[in-house]
């Protein structure tokens, strides 16, 4: 088999499957890591009467990349080879194919970032600003495009494709299952330049299959966990009722580039959502 050069990897999942299938393993290496990047402003945003004192600095958190050796390379796809002779990944999956949850599984097609993952940095942004303003929940959202830190913090999640430290949910097309696929990429894994755009395009992904989504009216599944990734419960359930309206209000103030009419607060099915361990 080809060598792979993957630009997502959970090294620990990855080699925990090996473990767990009995397929030798090299030594583990601790190789991601997280970084808190201080970023400095000055002045005060108004937010409906209130004042955000941004001269103190706003700590942003974003992912972190590492590299991958070649030798880490071959490794790798020795161990996925390794599970694929073991008939531990289900591959060349069609039509005909009967998955269930926990399944490993090995999947290609065309992946493209979802608008609930594109509109979950916006509410990221708000909601690190919720930590340092005294204020209601309308308040946070009762903001001006033109005020500097904020419309900074937001050109540079999507002018610049910054990945912030929050899941992403891609949906992959074309693949042979009837079921639509939906791929969670969670966050600290990337190899390389750590830029959203990477992992939209021709692709393979293995991975765990986490919820396995019905047809029919009952079929849906809540899509809070990348729309609101570590809001409080109860703002959560408050947003949930109302996040569709609330991104096309933002979108129509901030002038972002974001196809609101698409953000959904749940997943229709049939459909599958596979939990990433590598994309390649």
């Amino acid at each position: 088999m080809a060598l792979r050069s993957p630009i997502y990897l959970d090294s620990e999942t990855l080699l925990a499957q090996a473990e767990y299938h009995d397929i030798e393993l090299p030594r583990q290496e601790d190789i991601v890591e997280r970084t808190i990047r201080k970023r400095t402003g000055g002045g005060k945003i108004g937010m409906s009467g209130l004042g955000l004192d941004a001269s103190a600095g706003t700590d942003v958190e974003h992912q972190t990349s590492y590299s991958l050796e070649p030798k880490e390379k071959a490794t790798v796809s020795k161990v996925i080879d390794s599970l694929i002779k073991a008939d531990a990944v289900k591959i060349n999956l069609d039509g005909n194919a009967v998955l269930g949850k926990d399944d490993l599984v090995e999947i290609e097609g065309l992946t493209y970032i979802t608008a609930a993952s594109l509109a979950g940095k916006m509410f990221f942004i708000f909601r690190r600003l919720m930590d340092t303003v005294e204020g209601d929940l309308e308040a946070i959202f009762d903001l001006d495009a033109n005020d500097l830190p904020v419309a900074e913090q937001l050109n540079q999640v999507y002018l610049r494709n910054e990945l912030l430290p929050i899941p992403i949910l891609l949906e992959m097309t074309g693949s042979r299952l009837l079921q639509k696929v939906y791929v969670n990429v969670r966050p600290d894994h990337f190899i390389g330049t750590a830029s959203a755009n990477r992992v939209e395009g021709d692709m393979r992904v293995l991975g765990t299959v986490s919820a396995l989504v019905p047809g029919g009216d009952d079929g849906f599944l809540s899509a809070e966990a990348w729309l609101l990734h570590d809001w409080e419960y109860l703002l959560r359930r408050k947003l949930m009722t109302q996040v569709e309206d609330v991104v096309r209000g933002m979108v129509k103030q901030f002038e972002l580039d974001l196809p609101s009419e698409n953000v959904h607060s749940h997943i229709t099915g049939p459909a599958i959502v596979v939990d990433a361990i590598a994309l390649y």
